[in-house]
Protein backbone atom coordinates (compact mmCIF):
# COMPACT_ATOMS: atom_id res chain seq x y z
CA UNK A 1 0.00 0.00 0.00
CA UNK A 2 2.99 2.24 0.63
CA UNK A 3 4.09 2.30 -2.95
CA UNK A 4 0.84 3.18 -4.34
CA UNK A 5 0.73 6.02 -1.83
CA UNK A 6 4.22 7.19 -2.41
CA UNK A 7 3.12 7.26 -6.45
CA UNK A 8 0.51 9.67 -5.36
CA UNK A 9 2.79 11.85 -3.08
CA UNK A 10 5.17 11.84 -5.91
CA UNK A 11 2.27 14.41 -8.00
CA UNK A 12 3.71 17.75 -8.13
CA UNK A 13 1.24 19.99 -5.45
CA UNK A 14 0.88 16.60 -3.01
CA UNK A 15 1.86 16.81 0.95
CA UNK A 16 0.99 13.34 1.64
CA UNK A 17 -1.80 10.81 1.60
CA UNK A 18 -2.87 8.43 3.54
CA UNK A 19 -5.71 5.44 3.41
CA UNK A 20 -8.59 4.29 5.71
CA UNK A 21 -10.86 0.90 5.67
CA UNK A 22 -15.01 1.69 5.57
CA UNK A 23 -15.16 2.62 8.87
CA UNK A 24 -12.28 5.32 8.80
CA UNK A 25 -9.48 3.13 10.81
CA UNK A 26 -6.25 4.29 8.83
CA UNK A 27 -4.34 1.35 7.34
CA UNK A 28 -1.43 2.68 5.87
CA UNK A 29 0.19 6.31 5.75
CA UNK A 30 2.53 8.36 3.45
CA UNK A 31 2.44 11.76 5.47
CA UNK A 32 4.65 14.08 7.57
CA UNK A 33 5.41 13.54 10.66
CA UNK A 34 3.77 16.30 12.41
CA UNK A 35 0.53 14.16 11.20
CA UNK A 36 -0.04 11.60 13.62
CA UNK A 37 -2.57 8.23 13.85
CA UNK A 38 -4.84 9.43 16.48
CA UNK A 39 -5.89 12.95 13.97
CA UNK A 40 -5.80 10.65 10.75
CA UNK A 41 -8.12 8.13 12.26
CA UNK A 42 -10.25 11.04 13.14
CA UNK A 43 -10.49 12.31 9.93
CA UNK A 44 -10.66 8.92 8.15
CA UNK A 45 -13.71 8.85 10.66
CA UNK A 46 -15.19 12.24 9.37
CA UNK A 47 -14.41 11.14 6.31
CA UNK A 48 -16.64 8.23 6.09
CA UNK A 49 -19.68 9.51 8.18
CA UNK A 50 -19.39 12.84 5.57
CA UNK A 51 -19.63 10.25 2.82
CA UNK A 52 -22.33 7.87 4.32
CA UNK A 53 -24.67 10.81 5.31
CA UNK A 54 -24.07 12.13 1.48
CA UNK A 55 -25.08 8.55 -0.07
CA UNK A 56 -27.36 8.47 2.54
CA UNK A 57 -29.46 12.00 2.08
CA UNK A 58 -28.83 11.51 -1.99
CA UNK A 59 -29.00 7.91 -2.12
CA UNK A 60 -26.63 7.10 -4.92
CA UNK A 61 -23.14 6.59 -4.31
CA UNK A 62 -20.51 9.21 -3.56
CA UNK A 63 -17.74 9.01 -5.71
CA UNK A 64 -14.69 11.53 -5.04
CA UNK A 65 -14.78 14.52 -2.44
CA UNK A 66 -12.85 17.94 -3.01
CA UNK A 67 -12.37 20.07 -0.05
CA UNK A 68 -10.59 22.89 -0.96
CA UNK A 69 -9.63 25.47 1.77
CA UNK A 70 -7.13 28.67 1.78
CA UNK A 71 -3.98 26.61 3.49
CA UNK A 72 -4.80 23.48 1.43
CA UNK A 73 -6.90 21.05 -0.51
CA UNK A 74 -8.00 17.54 0.65
CA UNK A 75 -9.05 15.11 -2.20
CA UNK A 76 -10.66 11.90 -1.12
CA UNK A 77 -11.03 8.98 -3.53
CA UNK A 78 -14.20 6.34 -2.52
CA UNK A 79 -12.69 3.43 -2.68
CA UNK A 80 -16.48 1.55 -1.77
CA UNK A 81 -14.57 -0.54 0.66
CA UNK A 82 -12.30 2.44 2.33
CA UNK A 83 -10.80 6.10 1.47
CA UNK A 84 -7.69 7.56 -0.49
CA UNK A 85 -7.34 10.99 1.46
CA UNK A 86 -4.92 12.96 -0.36
CA UNK A 87 -3.49 16.47 0.98
CA UNK A 88 -2.41 19.23 -1.47
CA UNK A 89 -1.99 22.64 -2.24
CA UNK A 90 -5.14 24.28 -3.07
CA UNK A 91 -4.03 24.97 -6.40
CA UNK A 92 -3.00 21.59 -7.41
CA UNK A 93 -3.63 20.31 -11.07
CA UNK A 94 -6.95 17.90 -10.32
CA UNK A 95 -6.79 15.96 -13.45
CA UNK A 96 -2.87 15.29 -13.57
CA UNK A 97 -3.48 14.22 -9.92
CA UNK A 98 -6.45 12.11 -10.95
CA UNK A 99 -3.92 10.34 -13.83
CA UNK A 100 -2.08 9.10 -10.79
CA UNK A 101 -4.74 8.55 -8.18
CA UNK A 102 -7.02 6.60 -10.02
CA UNK A 103 -4.51 3.92 -10.98
CA UNK A 104 -3.95 4.02 -6.92
CA UNK A 105 -7.23 3.80 -6.24
CA UNK A 106 -8.06 0.74 -8.08
CA UNK A 107 -4.77 -0.82 -6.21
CA UNK A 108 -5.79 -0.06 -3.10
CA UNK A 109 -8.50 -1.17 -3.28
CA UNK A 110 -7.89 -4.74 -4.51
CA UNK A 111 -5.32 -4.42 -1.67
CA UNK A 112 -8.16 -3.71 1.15
CA UNK A 113 -10.26 -6.45 -0.43
CA UNK A 114 -7.75 -9.21 -0.61
CA UNK A 115 -7.20 -8.82 3.37
CA UNK A 116 -3.29 -7.68 2.85
CA UNK A 117 -3.76 -4.07 4.40
CA UNK A 118 -2.52 -3.95 8.16
CA UNK A 119 -3.54 -0.60 10.83
CA UNK A 120 -0.52 1.12 11.13
CA UNK A 121 1.40 0.00 13.95
CA UNK A 122 1.04 1.77 17.44
CA UNK A 123 4.18 3.48 18.59
CA UNK A 124 5.30 1.96 22.05
CA UNK A 125 4.26 3.79 24.55
CA UNK A 126 7.27 6.24 26.47
CA UNK A 127 6.52 6.55 30.20
CA UNK A 128 5.52 10.04 30.02
CA UNK A 129 7.18 13.29 31.98
CA UNK A 130 5.60 15.53 33.65
CA UNK A 131 5.83 18.41 32.61
CA UNK A 132 7.27 21.79 33.79
CA UNK A 133 4.70 24.19 32.73
CA UNK A 134 1.11 24.18 32.84
CA UNK A 135 -0.08 22.28 30.09
CA UNK A 136 -3.82 22.16 28.41
CA UNK A 137 -6.31 19.15 28.73
CA UNK A 138 -7.27 16.51 26.34
CA UNK A 139 -10.43 18.49 26.49
CA UNK A 140 -9.79 21.60 25.23
CA UNK A 141 -8.32 20.00 21.88
CA UNK A 142 -11.76 17.86 21.49
CA UNK A 143 -13.81 21.29 21.80
CA UNK A 144 -11.39 22.94 19.38
CA UNK A 145 -11.63 19.85 16.67
CA UNK A 146 -14.98 19.59 17.41
CA UNK A 147 -15.54 23.54 16.20
CA UNK A 148 -13.30 23.60 13.43
CA UNK A 149 -15.00 20.33 11.96
CA UNK A 150 -18.24 21.91 12.20
CA UNK A 151 -16.81 25.26 10.54
CA UNK A 152 -14.13 23.78 8.16
CA UNK A 153 -14.92 19.96 7.36
CA UNK A 154 -12.66 17.52 7.66
CA UNK A 155 -9.30 19.64 6.87
CA UNK A 156 -9.81 20.98 10.02
CA UNK A 157 -7.85 18.62 12.02
CA UNK A 158 -4.70 19.02 9.71
CA UNK A 159 -4.85 22.63 10.55
CA UNK A 160 -5.22 22.03 14.10
CA UNK A 161 -2.31 20.45 14.00
CA UNK A 162 -0.40 22.56 11.85
CA UNK A 163 -0.99 25.43 14.21
CA UNK A 164 0.33 23.68 17.01
CA UNK A 165 3.29 22.78 15.11
CA UNK A 166 4.04 26.18 14.01
CA UNK A 167 4.28 27.34 17.61
CA UNK A 168 7.02 24.68 17.83
CA UNK A 169 4.76 22.44 20.54
CA UNK A 170 3.05 19.17 20.73
CA UNK A 171 -0.75 18.31 21.59
CA UNK A 172 0.24 16.14 24.50
CA UNK A 173 2.12 18.73 26.23
CA UNK A 174 0.78 22.06 25.11
CA UNK A 175 1.46 25.32 27.23
CA UNK A 176 -1.59 27.02 28.91
CA UNK A 177 -0.20 30.38 27.79
CA UNK A 178 0.10 29.81 24.52
CA UNK A 179 -4.09 28.77 24.11
CA UNK A 180 -4.90 32.19 23.36
CA UNK A 181 -2.59 32.59 20.77
CA UNK A 182 -3.06 29.01 19.40
CA UNK A 183 -7.21 29.92 19.04
CA UNK A 184 -6.10 33.32 17.31
CA UNK A 185 -4.09 31.61 14.84
CA UNK A 186 -6.96 29.12 14.27
CA UNK A 187 -9.70 31.75 14.44
CA UNK A 188 -7.27 33.59 11.15
CA UNK A 189 -7.90 30.59 9.29
CA UNK A 190 -12.05 30.75 9.39
CA UNK A 191 -13.00 32.80 6.10
CA UNK A 192 -16.47 34.05 7.78
CA UNK A 193 -16.07 36.81 9.72
CA UNK A 194 -19.37 36.03 12.05
CA UNK A 195 -18.01 32.34 12.77
CA UNK A 196 -14.40 33.60 13.27
CA UNK A 197 -15.94 35.63 15.97
CA UNK A 198 -18.21 33.12 17.17
CA UNK A 199 -15.31 30.60 17.66
CA UNK A 200 -12.77 32.72 19.48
Amino acid sequence: MENALQNVNAVVGVSGSFVCDGEGQVLASALPDVFDETMLSNVGRTVAQTIAGLELARRRKVGDLDLVYREGRLVVKNLRVGYLCILCVPTINVPLLNLTANVAARKLAAQIKAGRAAPVEKPALHEAKVPAVPTLNGSFFTKAERELTRLMGPMAVFVLQEQIAALGESREAFPQDKARQLVERLAAEIENEDQRARFQ
